[in-house]
């Protein structure tokens, strides 16, 4: 069984792992592109990509079959397909209260079934798969939006009567549970499950996917045009912080969306997840893709070494810095053996002096502080405990998420603007938390020459500061920093100049 398996995917043993559904998002990929990776298709969604497996149990899809000829190099099913070039016979499960509750003792052992819901039967087929190639394979579901009130796929006829709407409805939410179930226990799979759509557990938007698979195609992405101006002082910082949600790939593409949008650096966040929080925090009840407590999350979402050893090779072949923001000491030693060139002290550990005494005595490159929540005690604290590192970033910062125009203080950047011209090593700027871009706009007149900005890659619920976050995929980020450098512009020098524009004038008879 095996055996067939991997000679189904040929030399694809190293792609990437797609299903396909019929649901009506599927109409929106192009999934010609797909081709070069492994395509199991459910029931006749060969009729959109033939793939390596086809899994099917209902008796219509032979009726397809025997129209079109099956496509498929393997098929897995409880019937038999003439004409099929490889097939392995499996034994169908019917969905009732009395094996519902083993669906998981299924799906781990070395048997195949064919479940009522067949793309549980189609993960299962990739599980088996990663096992067999020994890697973690991402597995992406596409077309898979589990409810008929949004439709179905153009491209090929439906068999579905208007009077089965309603048993159908219920049959894909069955489905859908029967897929979280499997998503809460992300640690006994051997697949990264990846659902693009707008679910709760969706790894991705359509479009945000759409964009992950456009920067993917890039045949040359190091010679990326940005839209950053040389001349610009003021540096533009995406804040990814966590929006990657631990994934390399959606990393890369958020990564290389700032270089094109014009930021200057992105900025991401490492923290100590089983000293910086308390057990009973990590223990708490917290559903997301990584499981249902608040460690499987947080575990999640952090990266690892190899993880930022990548983002500082891409970032350096992009030409965009990066930094990080570090909650506490071991995160900080962490980051420093990356030898970055500025680390970043949020504001949520404004009462960890003595984390931040430790790191102005070790530090002596660039360290940047926002000083949201704060008094202006907090100022003379950082004023005199940094004061022998090589640039300090002050950014006025709110905390909270959004903030509204008038509770930004602007003003304060003013002062921070003051403080410099006393303070060699101080430098202006602003955390953003607002909508839009007008306080970055007025903030780079009050002298800031640093702005942050939460970002993340499509319009997914789970989001870090979601309500903040700008879109990268739907160029509202990009807009965001041509509003920057609109500002550079207007503000312009301080020295005053007579422009060749200028020419209304009484001189003076001499």
């Amino acid at each position: 069984m095996k055996d067939l398996l991997i000679e189904a995917i040929g030399k694809k043993a190293d792609k990437d792992i797609y299903i396909l559904g019929k649901g009506s998002t599927i109409d929106e990929f192009d999934l010609g592109a797909l081709k070069d990776n492994i395509i199991i298709n459910t029931n006749d969604t060969e009729l959109l990509l033939p793939g390596e497996i086809c899994v099917f149990h209902h008796g219509w899809v032979l009726d397809v079959l025997e129209q079109k000829g099956p496509q498929a190099k393997l098929y897995i099913s409880d019937r038999s397909v003439v004409g099929a070039d490889s097939s392995i016979s499996a034994e169908y499960v019917a969905n009732n209260p009395d094996n519902a509750d083993f669906l998981l003792n299924r799906f781990y052992s070395s048997d195949i079934h064919i479940e009522s819901s067949v793309l549980i039967s189609a993960l299962k087929i990739a599980n088996l798969l990663s096992k067999e190639i020994g890697s973690n394979k991402n597995v992406y579901l596409l077309g898979f939006d589990f409810t008929v009130k949004t439709g179905f796929t153009d491209q090929m006829p439906i068999h579905m009567k208007e009077s089965e709407k309603e048993y159908v409805e219920k049959t894909l939410k069955a489905q859908e549970h029967l897929l979280e179930m499997l998503l809460s226990e992300p640690d006994r799979l051997s697949i990264n499950i990846k659902h693009v759509g707008a679910r709760p557990y969706s790894s991705f938007t359509v479009d945000a996917f759409k964009k992950l698979t456009d920067t993917n195609r890039y045949s040359d992405i190091y010679n990326i045009s940005s839209r950053n101006k040389e001349d610009s002082i003021v540096k533009v910082i995406a804040e990814i912080t966590t929006n990657h949600f631990g994934d390399r790939e959606r990393l890369k593409s958020m990564i290389i969306a700032s270089k094109v949008a014009g930021a200057d650096y992105i900025k991401l966040q490492k923290r100590d997840v089983e000293s910086f929080y308390s057990q009973e925090k990590l223990a708490s009840e917290y559903r997301s893709p990584f499981g249902n407590t608040f460690r499987d999350y947080r575990h999640g979402i952090e990266l690892s070494h190899d993880d930022f050893l990548f983002v500082d090779d891409l970032c350096k072949k992009l030409g965009i810095g990066w930094f990080a923001s570090v909650l506490d000491y071991p995160s900080y030693l962490f980051i420093k053996q990356f030898d970055p060139d500025m680390v970043k002290l949020p504001s949520t550990i404004s009462e960890h002096t003595e984390f931040l005494e430790a790191v102005a005595n070790d530090f002596k490159k660039d360290v940047v502080i926002s000083t949201g929540y704060t008094h202006p005690d907090y100022e003379k604290f950082i004023l005199d405990t940094f004061k022998n590192v090589r640039n300090v970033y002050l950014l006025q910062c709110t905390s909270a998420y959004p903030t509204a125009n008038e509770a930004t203080q602007v003003g304060v950047i003013r002062h921070y603007y003051n403080l410099s011209r006393e303070y060699n090593n101080v430098i202006p700027g602003f955390s953003s938390h607002d909508i839009g871009s007008l306080c970055s706009m007025m903030a780079v007149a009050a002298g800031a020459r640093m702005i942050e900005k939460h970002v993340k890659f499509g319009d997914v619920s789970w989001s870090h500061f979601d309500e903040v976050a700008v879109d990268l995929v739907n160029g509202d980020y990009a807009k965001v920093v041509d509003d920057i450098r609109t500002a550079e512009r207007i503000v312009g020098s301080e020295i005053k100049e007579v422009h060749s524009t200028e020419h209304h004038k009484y001189w003076v008879n001499k």
